[in-house]
């Protein structure tokens, strides 16, 4: 907004944004509710909006294990998320510099891994992966999570790196460092943040995953999308441990988002204004 904005319109933009905020908040702070409702005022009508709560949900949670679920979850996140950074960033940038043979063919079977349904793939990962022993191991799964989250990630920091000027890279080489010199110290502090918008689009992709860690996956491994269904039960649906799990599903995501925003925000609009 503007400097000569008169201070009843900025009132009137703050109102309106703290509505919009509101409204698209209402579900998460329902939810956040549910966590402390008792089970005679979870569906109550008319709607209990006072009400006496309870930490019973929460030693239900505590006492099957949800934490350990939520652990598997985060490691397996982060390792296969690690894996594709250290493993796409150097993938992207020579898709995006180097005059490599058959390379948009090469490119295009990139993508294929990422267009093609996951019930394709997965058929052939536990086909495989219980030939060679990965079913129900870490492994097995950070291996399965890197091949989906590879392609789409250097897909999309291709881009970042073919927005890059080249001349600051013909600069340092003419200044005498090598091309390894100049990928380490020209490249990637440039591409900080389309690395990390890129990265923590995977993680959540890895995060939320539900397929592959319930076919490849087991009692060993076992994540919090696939445990979730263990609420659902033969004396009815849990809500109020429902609730539980979805809020602590949300804590990792928020704060990594909470913590790196600066560099979300610049990654997702690098490049969107060019001068």
């Amino acid at each position: 907004m503007s400097r000569s904005a008169s201070p009843p319109h900025a009132w009137l933009w703050t109102g309106l944004t703290a509505v919009i905020a509101l409204i698209a908040l209402f579900p998460v702070l329902w939810l956040a509710t549910f966590m402390f409702r008792p089970d005679s005022a979870m569906f109550a009508r008319p709607t209990a909006w006072l009400f006496t709560p309870t930490l019973a949900h929460f030693r239900y949670v505590y006492d099957s294990g949800f934490l350990g679920f939520l652990g598997t979850s985060f490691v397996l996140a982060s390792f296969s998320t690690l894996l594709v950074v250290l493993i796409g960033t150097p993938a992207a940038y020579a898709f995006a510099r180097f005059e490599i043979r058959f390379r948009d063919d090469l490119f295009l079977f990139v993508l294929a891994t990422r267009m093609a349904p996951p019930i394709c793939l997965v058929i052939p990962f536990y086909l495989i992966f219980s030939q060679v022993g990965l079913i129900d191991t870490y492994l097995g799964l950070t291996l399965a999570y890197l091949t989906f989250n590879l392609s789409f990630y250097i897909w999309v920091l291709r881009s970042f790196c073919r927005d890059l000027p080249v001349e600051l890279e013909e600069v340092a080489m003419v200044e005498g460092y090598s091309r390894y010199a100049v990928f380490l110290r020209v490249v990637l502090p440039l591409l900080r943040s389309g690395i990390v918008a890129t990265g923590m689009l995977c993680f959540i992709f890895a995060w939320n995953e539900f397929l592959f860690a319930f076919m490849l996956g087991g009692q060993e491994v076992k994540t919090l999308p696939v445990a979730f269904p263990m609420l659902i039960t033969t004396q009815g649906v849990r809500w109020g441990q429902m609730a539980i799990v979805g809020m602590i599903s949300l804590v990792p995501v928020l704060i990594a988002v909470f913590l790196l925003q600066k560099h979300i925000v610049r990654g997702l609009t690098m490049g969107a204004v060019k001068g």
